[in-house]
């Protein structure tokens, strides 16, 4: 009867050591997930410790390129509420899930090492090469467009500024305001389209054209040895090149130089210059008796 009763503790004793285990493994588990959400609130204060101390090594970096891309945008980021409690946990194994308590569904997954418990993923997804080459790729592209901005914005200014001032011309024939943004050969082109298009369409069509609303966007390109500012879905475009003060001036259209542009050109391409000059709208919009 005590051997019995000697047994019966010992197995008591055994379940209440394992029902302790069970729970310390789970409150690891928890408190892992949790400092795992203050090391990610730290990291916008650019404190990544606590993030690095609970993370895999392939999750950290993924974060780092993720802050590192935030920190490079120019505008202000909605952030997560990550003032979140642990819900339940579900331990598997070496691997166990935090579910979270939110306005969304949000899992923390974790997997145990040398070093303790570590977070592995969010959701069930997990850093891989691809997603690491994808951040990476990323950070490079905005690099290389914020070092670009300047050039660009310089250049959308330059165009900004061309098409009111071609269209001024054609109102009034006052060429003044197009000569610090046009090439000599550009100016003579203009002169010399102004009087071909006032022939072959007249005046009166094309001033109600100009009249109408006209949304046009694009960017620069390098495609063909030139600097070029294209339309977005058109093969219209306008050259762009430097004059002796190094400031870009307009001097050609679709390709050509305006020096390039003879009689034939101009009568074999007369709807796409007009559309380059911003002087007439999209084919499916423009008046008909413009041909």
């Amino acid at each position: 009867m005590k051997t019995f009763k000697g047994y019966t503790l010992i197995t008591l004793l055994c379940i209440m050591i394992c029902t302790g285990c069970a729970k310390s493994a789970s409150e690891q588990v928890e408190d892992t997930c949790l400092r795992f959400l203050k090391g990610r609130i730290d990291l916008r204060s650019n404190d990544s410790l606590q993030l690095k101390a609970v993370t895999s090594d392939s999750l950290y970096e993924l974060f780092m390129l993720h802050h590192s891309y935030e920190q490079l945008l120019d505008a202000p980021i909605v952030k997560a509420d990550l003032n979140l409690s642990v819900k339940s946990v579900k331990i598997q194994e070496d691997c166990a899930t935090c579910e979270m308590n939110g306005p969304d569904y949000y899992t923390i997954q974790v997997c145990k090492d040398d070093d303790g418990w570590k977070v592995q993923g969010e959701n069930n997804m997990y850093p891989n090469a691809e997603r690491i080459a994808i951040a990476k790729a990323k950070i490079a592209t905005y690099k290389e467009q914020l070092k670009l901005k300047p050039l660009r914005d310089s250049l959308l200014l330059l165009v900004n500024k061309f098409h009111p001032r071609v269209k001024e011309y054609f109102t009034n024939k006052d060429l003044e305001p197009l000569r610090p943004i046009c090439d000599e050969a550009t100016l003579n082109f203009i002169q010399k389209f102004y009087a071909y298009t006032k022939e072959r369409t007249g005046l009166n069509v094309i001033h109600e054209e100009m009249k109408k609303p006209d949304f046009l966007v694009g960017d620069y390109y390098n495609d063909n040895g030139y600097t070029e500012f294209k339309y977005y879905n058109e093969d219209i475009t306008l050259v762009l090149s430097k004059d002796s003060d190094h400031n870009f001036v307009i001097s050609g259209f679709n390709g050509l130089k305006s020096d390039a542009i003879d009689d034939a050109i101009m009568k074999g391409q007369y709807l796409d210059l007009l559309r380059a000059l911003k002087l007439i709208r999209k084919p499916q919009y423009r008046n008909k008796d413009i041909r």
